[in-house]
């Protein structure tokens, strides 16, 4: 072996082994994504000081922040003011309505959860508008009243970004929740699935965001 065929081999295997180093530097910042989990996300509105304590999931998670994307749906269990929900919920920074969804764990049948459940947090103002009001009467003021304000109601139900129930039904969902493996979901549409199956598993990470936010059932 000649004098000039070492120092290349030597000059090769150096950059080989550089670039083993960089290529292994490469992995170790780009690497997957920590698995899916259920997270807990605290809240308070800074009009109303409404606490809400949020157990949800994500699609990308980084070591501070779990992020979601416009367009997709992620199941959520909320307590809000004491008061529990279960539903689904739009992601992202812009908002999408949601609709009637579809919840199934396990083989169990599946929930609906209809537009109409939904809680109606954010309601524009419920007086109605009108300078000709004071040429109805009472009984027909307090009618038309009543009709605006269960339209405004359905209409900030069904614009809402996120579709739930509450109550014992949201109680009964939960309890399949914490005894069942897999969670799988979808709104429909007229006549028709209305986006594909959404599918997470229901592992401990969901019991330990259940304990952040003190929910648990009766």
């Amino acid at each position: 072996m000649t004098k000039e065929f070492k120092v290349f081999k030597n000059k090769w295997l150096g950059i080989a082994a550089v670039s083993t180093v960089l290529l292994s530097a490469g992995c170790a910042v780009n690497q997957p994504a920590p698995s899916v989990r259920w997270i807990a996300q605290h809240s308070t509105d800074e009009f109303t000081d409404e606490a809400t304590c949020r157990v949800t999931v994500g699609s990308r998670y980084t070591a501070r922040n779990v992020y979601t994307y416009t367009g997709s749906l992620y199941p959520f269990v909320e307590s809000k003011e004491g008061e529990l929900r279960v539903g689904v919920m739009s992601g992202g920074r812009v908002k999408i309505p949601v609709g009637e969804v579809q919840l199934r764990i396990d083989q169990n049948p599946a929930w609906n959860i209809a537009v109409h459940e939904t809680p109606a947090d954010l309601v524009p103002s419920q007086d109605f508008p009108g300078p000709y009001q004071a040429q109805l009467s009472d009984e027909q003021r307090e009618m038309v009243a009543s009709t605006y304000r269960a339209t405004m109601e359905h209409t900030a139900q069904a614009m809402s970004p996120y579709t739930a129930t509450t109550g014992e039904k949201a109680e009964a969902i939960l309890r399949q929740m914490l005894d069942g493996d897999k969670l799988i979901y979808r709104t429909v549409g007229l006549n028709q699935p209305g986006s594909g199956t959404g599918e997470y598993d229901l592992d401990a990470s969901l019991n330990a965001a259940l304990a952040r936010c003190g929910i648990s059932l009766p």
